[in-house]
């Protein structure tokens, strides 16, 4: 298996929020990093989903509740780049979420840019 990348799909809405549709900040940053560096692609299984939780994609990896996305959640077998900030979810599977840990893990692990300090 492969680093598994969960975006949020933009254009949703969001009552609470109010009326119109919206997109995740966070996601559109990482969606930046990929189309920078789309050989990324080819490295990570990049998974588009929506936006209402549960999240039952997130969920049934990392249990629930669980971290907002964007979110990396790591192959089993996947030796983690030094400096990494990896989580270790209840269901014990390691992820890495925010988009600034995100691009920094890709950039160590895969010698894509990172993101500027």
């Amino acid at each position: 298996m492969k680093d598994r990348l969960f975006l949020l799909r933009p254009d949703f809405a969001d009552a609470d929020a109010g009326d119109g549709l919206y997109y995740c900040p966070a996601c559109a940053e990482v969606r930046g990093l990929l189309d920078y560096h789309p050989e990324l692609l080819d490295r990570i299984d990049l998974q588009e989903i929506d936006y209402p939780r549960p999240r039952a994609e997130v969920a049934a990896l990392l249990g629930d509740p669980h971290p907002g996305c964007p979110v990396l959640v790591l192959a089993d077998s996947r030796e983690a780049p030094a400096g990494a900030n990896i989580l270790t979810a209840p269901t014990g599977r390691r992820y890495v979420d925010g988009p600034r840990d995100i691009g920094l893990y890709l950039a160590a692990l895969y010698g894509s840019a990172k993101p500027h300090p």
